[in-house]
């Protein structure tokens, strides 16, 4: 079983935090883990941050997330550089046998 509660972050290392809960006199979790989402820049986590997380009875853990809910402002921006997928690029790529016209092509086939 597990047990969700607050506090803040008192120390981190590679993808794992220490969090000091919120109750008054307890002590700092073990390491838990931080999820993709939140590590590095897209979390911007850091000493001091308020966040929820999940403790389990074997000790292990799991950052759920900041609690001023701001972590997508973080997000790195997708506009600069160029978008491919299976060699086709998203902006630079044309269709043949098209009509210019009002009508409308089928969907992927």
């Amino acid at each position: 079983m597990g047990q969700i509660n607050k506090g803040t972050i008192a120390s981190i290392s590679g993808n794992t935090a220490r969090v000091v809960p919120s109750d008054a006199g307890a002590k700092p979790t073990a390491k838990i883990t931080i999820p993709w989402h939140l590590r590095g820049s897209t979390g911007n986590l850091k000493k001091g941050t308020a966040v929820v997380y999940v403790e389990f009875d074997d000790a292990t853990g799991l950052l759920l997330g900041r609690l001023d809910g701001e972590w997508g402002a973080y997000l790195p921006s997708l506009s600069a550089g160029k978008v491919t997928a299976d060699g086709v690029s998203l902006s630079g790529h044309t269709h043949g046998g098209v009509m210019e016209g009002s009508g409308r092509t089928g969907g992927p086939g």
